[in-house]
C-alpha cells in the first residue's frame, strides 16, 4: 500500500537522529506487543512459552528477553509451518520467502503486507542516505528467481533506469552488460562482485559507477579493496538475512553497521549471556513488525560486535560489527582453539599470484582440504608446501592439509561462493 509505504519511509527518516531513550522506547514497545502477540495466536511460541515457565506480562524490558529460550531453524523446520504462523493471518495475503538453505536447511518465512511495505521503506531509506537518487539508473546482480521480488516505488520507475543481471551469468557476460548499460548505482552479492572485479581489471576496461552496494554474504577487506580499486569508487555493505530482511548498514564513515532497531531487536550472545559492547558474540534476532510469522529470540547464525559508540555521521541509530564469517565459516585447531575465517584472505599464500580462486574446506577436526584454480604458471611444489607448514604452524603440527586442484570452484545453488566451509562444530 503506497500511502503506508511513504508513512514508514518519513518515520524512519526521522528515527535517524532520535535520542537513543526514545529508540529505546519505541522498540521495547514493539517487542512486549510482539511478544503478547505471538503467546496468544502463534501455536509454536504458545507451547514454547508455557514449556518455559513464562507469560508475556514476565518480558517487560529489554533485558527480560533473556527468559525467553532461543528459536532455532531446526527447530521451526521440524514444526509445521501453520503451527509458526499467527491465526489471525489469512496466509493467501502474505508474502513467502525461502531461506537460501546453505546450511541445508531451507525455510518457508511468511511476511505480512504490513511488513513487507516496511521492509520496502527500510530498504529505501539506506539507499537514500547514502545517495541513491531517485533517477539513477541502477543495475542489480542478483538470482534470476528474485527479479520480480520488488515492489517499491524504486521498480516502478521507467524500466530503462533499472537493470537486472543474472548471478548464474559468466563475469564476461555482466561486464558486457554493464557496459552498455552504463549504471550510476551497482548493486550485488559480494562474492560475484569480486569475480566481477577480476574481470574488469584483467581486460582494462573503463566502468566507474558513483556507488557500489554490496550484501547477500560476507564482505571481506580484501575484497572491499579489490572491487573498489577496480571500478574506482566507494563499497558500502549492507546486513541482513531473508528472515528478517536489513538488519543493518554502511554509511560513507564506515564506522560499522547502523542497525534498524525499529524493525527487529539484535542481542549478541555468548554461552547463553548477553555481552557488553566491544565483545564479539552470536547474533540472536527477534520481529518487531511481520505479524503474520513472529521469529522471537531467532539463532541466525552468524557473529557480532554490538558498538557503544556513536557514529561520526551523527545518525543516531546503534552501530555493530561483523566478524567475517558465520558460525559454519569459523575453523577448529587440533588443541581446540577457535580459528577466525579472515586467517586465509590472503595468508597462508606468500601472495596469490597465479591463484584465480581458492576454498577453504575443513572436513574433520584433524583434515583441512584447499581448492584451488591456478593459471598454467603456477609453481605447485614450493607454494603448496610452504602453505601447508603455515596452517600446520597455526592448527597443529599433525593437521592433515590437502589441495585439490579445479578448473572451478562452482558456487552453491543460490548463486553464493563461499570461500571458508567448516563441518566442524564450534565450542563457543
Amino acid at each position: 500500500m503506497l500511502a503506508r509505504y511513504a508513512y514508514y519511509f518519513y518515520e524512519l527518516g526521522r528515527n535517524l537522529h532520535r535520542d537513543h531513550h526514545r529508540l529505546l522506547e519505541i522498540q521495547t514497545k514493539r517487542m512486549r506487543s510482539t511478544i503478547k502477540h505471538a503467546y496468544e495466536n502463534v501455536p509454536f511460541y504458545h507451547r514454547k512459552f508455557n514449556k518455559a515457565k513464562i507469560k508475556p506480562d514476565d518480558v517487560k524490558s529489554i533485558e527480560d528477553l533473556s527468559k525467553i529460550p532461543f528459536t532455532t531453524k531446526t527447530e521451526l523446520q521440524a514444526t509445521s509451518l501453520t503451527d509458526t504462523i499467527a491465526k489471525t493471518v489469512d496466509i493467501n495475503g502474505c508474502f513467502k520467502r525461502m531461506t537460501s538453505g546453505s546450511t541445508g536447511i531451507p525455510l518457508t518465512i511468511v511476511v505480512d503486507k504490513k511488513a513487507e511495505d516496511f521492509r520496502l521503506a527500510m530498504w529505501a531509506r539506506a539507499y537514500a542516505e547514502n545517495g541513491l537518487r531517485l533517477m539513477d539508473r541502477l543495475a542489480t546482480i542478483r538470482d534470476p528467481r528474485n527479479f520480480g521480488d520488488s515492489r517499491g516505488l524504486l521498480a516502478r520507475l521507467n524500466t530503462t533506469r533499472r537493470k537486472n543481471i543474472s548471478v548464474f551469468d559468466a563475469p564476461q557476460q555482466q561486464m558486457n552488460i554493464l557496459i552498455a548499460f552504463k549504471p550510476h548505482v551497482l548493486k550485488g552479492w559480494s562474492s560475484s562482485l569480486v569475480m566481477l572485479a577480476d574481470c574488469f581489471s584483467a581486460q582494462k576496461h573503463s566502468f566507474s559507477p558513483r556507488l557500489i552496494f554490496t550484501g547477500a554474504d560476507t564482505l571481506h577487506e580484501t575484497d572491499r579493496k579489490k572491487i573498489g580499486s577496480a571500478f574506482g569508487c566507494d563499497v558500502l555493505d549492507y546486513y541482513g538475512s531473508t528472515e528478517f530482511s536489513l538488519l543493518g548498514w554502511e554509511c560513507h564513515c564506515h564506522m560499522g553497521y547502523h542497525m534498524n532497531t525499529e524493525g527487529t531487536l539484535v542481542e549478541f550472545v555468548n554461552n547463553e549471556e548477553v555481552v557488553a559492547p566491544g565483545e564479539h558474540g552470536e547474533i540472536v534476532c527477534t520481529s518487531l513488525i511481520n505479524s503474520a510469522m513472529p521469529l522471537i529470540r531467532y539463532r541466525i547464525g552468524d557473529l557480532g560486535i554490538p558498538i557503544k559508540e556513536p557514529c561520526s555521521c551523527g545518525r543516531s541509530l546503534p552501530l555493530m560489527k561483523m566478524l567475517e564469517g558465520r558460525t559454519g565459516d569459523f575453523l577448529t585447531a587440533l588443541d581446540g582453539r577457535i580459528i577466525p575465517p579472515t586467517i586465509f584472505f590472503p595468508y597462508p599464500f606468500d601472495d596469490l599470484a597465479g591463484i584465480k580462486q581458492f576454498r577453504v574446506i575443513q572436513e574433520t577436526r584433524g583434515k583441512i582440504t584447499i581448492d584451488l584454480v591456478v593459471d598454467k604458471d603456477f609453481q605447485y611444489s614450493p607454494v603448496l608446501d610452504r602453505a601447508r607448514k603455515e596452517i600446520q604452524r597455526v592448527f597443529g603440527q599433525e593437521m592433515q592439509v590437502d589441495f585439490r586442484m579445479l578448473e572451478k570452484i562452482e558456487k552453491d545453488p543460490t548463486g553464493k561462493l563461499r570461500k571458508i566451509i567448516s563441518h566442524v562444530p564450534v565450542a563457543w
